[in-house]
Formats: C-alpha cells, structure tokens, sequence
C-alpha cells in the first residue's frame, strides 16, 4: 500500500493525475479480484437430500397424540372384516411400520435414487425413490406434494422381504392428517397364503 502512495504522489508531480487514478482503479479492482470465495454460480447442490419423510411421520404421530381423536383400526384378513377402536399407544406401535421403512440414514440413502415429476391430473409433484439393489427390502417409495403448498398430501410405501421360509410384500400408505394403511400378503414355501389389510383412521371417513 505504501508502494501505491508513493505512485501517486509522483504521478501527481509529474500532472499525470487521469493516469493515476486509472492506475490506481486497476491495481484495486486486481486485490479484490480473487477473494477465495467461491462464485454464486459455482455453487454445488446437493442432490443427496431426500425428502425427510421419517420427520413428516413423527410429526404426524405427533398430531395425533396431542389431540383426543377416536382412532380405529379395521381388518380384512383373508376375507374376514374385525373393526376395533385402538389407544394412541396402538396406535404408535402400529405407525412403527413406517418409521422402520426409513431410507434416510446415509448408508441407506445412498443405495436408492430420486426422481420427480409433476402429476396435472392431481395437481401434484411426485417424489420417487427406487433402490439401485433390486434385492432391497424396500422397493418403491412415492413422496405426493401439494404443487402450491409443497405439504404432503400422500405417501405410499412397497416393500418385499423374507422372514425365514415366508415372503412377506406389503403395501403402506400415509395419507396426511387422515388415516394409513398397513396391507401385507404372505407366501410360505409349503404353499400357505394369507392377506391381512389394515386400515388406521382417526380423522378420515371409514373404510369400507
């Protein structure tokens, strides 16, 4: 900076003022011309930050536990219809299906990929998430947002898996601030084959 001054004050003897400050506006413009930062343009986006729907289903049971809704639980298992009113801690163990779903650790999250379409029938954007594995136990998970208020309106979940000689594939589904369903189907290797559907509501029409 020093350097600078004494530029200038010889600049200025000899009249050469307009050099000088067009030297000095150079010179300026060069420090500050590398700051270290980066451009706004040079940014990344992180393309691995999924929808984080475990939050959406804690809120959710959150919502329900706060208030003092009649929450039911209705079956159809291989054919046969039960309805019985739950407590909001059935009701917690019962949603546990979803949270055990999850895909949001990063170990998890970096087998499945994300895309995301815009549905004009519904007037919603849809979240995929489809694993790369197609062993995954879980198979498909489709995130339904509002397409003005980005709010959840549906979340649908499949998923396959064996548990000792039986294979298990099972139909969830959230839909927000209403009801879920938890709809699993059963094979076993000795040919044995059973359905239960269940459908958990506390502020949606029953299910018939």
């Amino acid at each position: 900076m020093a350097f600078l001054l004494v530029l200038i004050e010889y600049f200025c003897r000899m009249k050469m003022l307009p050099v000088t400050l067009l030297f000095f506006w150079f010179i300026t413009n060069a420090c500050h011309s590398n700051t270290g930062q980066p451009k706004a343009g040079s940014q990344k986006v992180d393309t691995g930050k999924f929808y984080p729907i475990t939050v959406f289903f804690k809120s959710q049971v959150e919502y329900v536990d706060l208030r003092n809704y009649p929450i039911y639980k209705i079956t159809v298992k291989d054919g046969k219809k039960d309805s019985v009113q739950v407590s909001k801690d059935q009701f917690i163990a019962l949603a546990k299906t979803f949270f055990d779903r999850s895909i949001s650790s990063p170990r998890i999250k970096a087998l499945y990929k994300e895309t995301v379409f815009h549905d004009l029938a519904t007037r919603s954007i849809t979240l995929n998430y489809s694993p790369t594995d197609p062993n995954a136990e879980v198979q498909n998970i489709d995130v339904l947002l509002d397409e003005e208020t980005n709010n959840v309106k549906r979340i649908f979940i499949r998923s396959a898996y064996q548990r000792g000689d039986t294979v298990f594939t099972e139909q969830c589904s959230w839909k927000a601030f209403k009801s879920f369903r938890i709809n699993r189907e059963l094979q076993t290797k000795n040919g044995y084959h059973s359905t239960e559907l269940n459908f958990i509501n506390w502020n949606d029409t029953p299910w018939e």
